[in-house]
């Protein structure tokens, strides 16, 4: 494989002013999984086939979609941007002349991706029309206007762009914080990915939800990977930063372009010269907490993790648990702590080897909700601007949500590093599955919920919604029919059904889409296999979920 030099220009931190400016290729053809091979223009062809010709060859983005520009007249060919949107429709267009040398051409977008790779799905399954202009060169017709961006059929995106998860810290430096984009899968994939780290997080995970160690004004002036080595060039203020921060960018790099095939490891340098990174004896920011394979279950009066015929016990947590009557629990080992909705309808949390402390003692508690930091989250399920989050000292803490407008809320979770909150909404009668940013202050202490992203689920009345892993949700509801469907979503990536687990009242995640496990009405316990839900357990009174 050739090596490939990069060069990176002007790309900056966030907070910072300025414009992230392009750079050149990061990454190899061994980053390549599909390569289309795009046809050149042929001898005679109408407006309607140079047109279709154009779409086709924008499948194919080597080279800066150098066959795709041979169907434009050179001032088009030299200002058309073909990253700065990228529309992806079901396929099915139709095309019309609407004079001498103007087409227009229908398609019905299913989502979209912008020129920071955001991809978002549409709200609409309303068609739209684009406009294309032609001139004839040398006898040929070539098209001489056209909007910036690129048309794909969502049969093809999964071919010709390739996901990438750029990462940011939450405000304490515990953990890494994935923040999903596409590109065109390119030798430039690294750069662009670079670009998408030092440009900043998505607008939902703003105002502070997550955070960056680069300082403000930080540019990149090359990128050179050699061998699997990949050398980024930065500014000099970096040199300002103390040996914690050098360590958290590259963390940061390094983590941001690990699914590149050519660039495995990371280095920072400045002037050329590698920068040297003391190294530390604290533990490194965790990029993929996890938690235990087994689910956590209350069976048979006992309440822990469920292996075959027997529970495994949380020693110092499980009798409280049992002894609460729970209609619900949730666990995070990292807190060493359990919320319990008791028997009678408050919220009470267990710590370690303590008695119960009640909390909440609102009515109409929904199932209370855990996270890393050992707070315990609750709320009414008729009132779901009402959150409380509850930390160690026992005090309520009002958190403010810009979800007006729901009328009740089912479930409420806290990803596992505690920057996002997953809620199952009711708005208007229509089921409303969003995520929205935890912004916490520097010490971990929750302030406010960030504006709300909404989420694909199915029709229905929502049943329940879980964390499958740090870049998926799923979610269950109930169809008119009376059948559950459940549907897996990637944050900034696409939807997909799970099927249609039978009876199903709960649902927990485990590490992955394969540690899910949903709980039946008749108390079985179901896991997916192959393209079935499958019951594994039974006799299970309550799912727990972990955090």
């Amino acid at each position: 494989m050739a090596l490939v030099l990069a060069a990176l220009a002007a790309c900056s931190g966030i907070p910072q002013s300025g414009p992230v400016q392009p750079g050149e290729a990061i990454g190899s053809a061994s980053d390549i999984d599909v390569i289309f091979l795009a046809a050149d223009p042929t001898k005679g062809a109408t407006q309607e086939q140079i047109l279709n010709g154009f779409i086709q060859a924008a499948k194919s983005p080597q080279n800066n979609y150098e066959v795709a520009r041979r169907y434009l007249a050179k001032p088009a060919a030299d200002t058309w941007k073909p990253n700065a949107n990228t529309t992806i429709d079901q396929g099915t267009r139709s095309m019309a002349a609407q004079d001498a040398t103007t087409m227009q051409m229908t398609i019905t977008p299913v989502a979209s991706v912008d020129a920071n790779g955001v991809y978002a799905e549409s709200a609409s399954s309303a068609s739209s029309t684009l406009t294309f202009s032609f001139t004839q060169v040398d006898g040929e017709w070539r098209i001489s206007q056209l909007a910036d961006g690129i048309v794909i059929e969502d049969a093809f995106f999964d071919q010709v762009f390739s996901s990438h998860a750029v990462y940011f810290y939450d405000p304490t430096f515990t953990y890494l914080v994935p923040d999903l984009r596409w590109f065109p899968t390119t030798a430039a994939v690294g750069t662009r990915v670079v670009n998408a780290l030092l440009g900043g997080p998505v607008t939902w995970l703003g105002d502070g939800a997550v955070v960056t160690a680069f300082p403000d004004g930080t540019t990149a002036t090359a990128v050179v990977t050699t061998g699997g080595q990949t050398q980024v060039e930065l500014s000099s203020n970096v040199l300002q930063a103390d040996a914690a921060d050098l360590q958290r960018m590259q963390y940061q790099l390094s983590q941001s372009l690990s699914d590149l095939a050519s660039a495995t490891n990371v280095t920072i340098s400045v002037d050329q010269n590698a920068v040297t990174i003391p190294a530390s004896s604290a533990a490194p920011p965790n990029p993929a907490p996890r938690v235990n394979a087994q689910p956590l279950v209350l069976r048979d009066g006992a309440f822990g993790y469920v292996a075959g015929s027997s529970v495994s016990e949380i020693p110092g947590v499980s009798a409280a648990v049992v002894a609460l009557q729970p209609a619900s629990a949730a666990y995070s080992a990292v807190s060493s702590l359990a919320a319990v909705k008791a028997a009678n309808g408050t919220v009470q949390v267990v710590r370690g080897g303590d008695q119960p402390v009640v909390l909440d003692q609102r009515p109409a508690l929904i199932d209370p909700a855990v996270d890393p930091f050992g707070y315990v989250w609750s709320v009414p399920q008729n009132a779901p601007t009402s959150v409380n989050a509850y930390g160690p000292d026992g005090n309520a803490l009002s958190i403010p949500t810009n979800w007006d407008g729901a009328a009740s809320i089912t479930s409420l979770e806290i990803s596992r590093d505690g920057t996002r909150a997953l809620a199952f909404l009711s708005v208007g009668g229509i089921p409303k599955l969003v995520v929205a940013a935890v912004i916490r202050n520097a010490a971990g202490v929750p302030q406010k919920f960030g504006q709300p992203v909404e989420l694909f689920t199915a029709a229905g009345t929502p049943i329940d919604a879980t964390w499958v892993d740090q870049q998926s949700v799923a979610s269950v509801t109930a169809l008119p029919s009376g059948e559950t469907r459940a549907v897996v979503q990637k944050l900034g990536g696409r939807s997909s059904s799970l099927g249609s687990p039978q009876n199903a009242v709960a649902i927990a995640g485990g590490n992955d889409i394969d540690g899910l496990r949903v709980l039946s009405s008749d108390g079985s316990l179901l896991q997916r296999r192959g393209s079935t839900w499958q019951a594994t357990v039974s006799g299970i009174t309550k799912l727990a979920v972990q955090n």
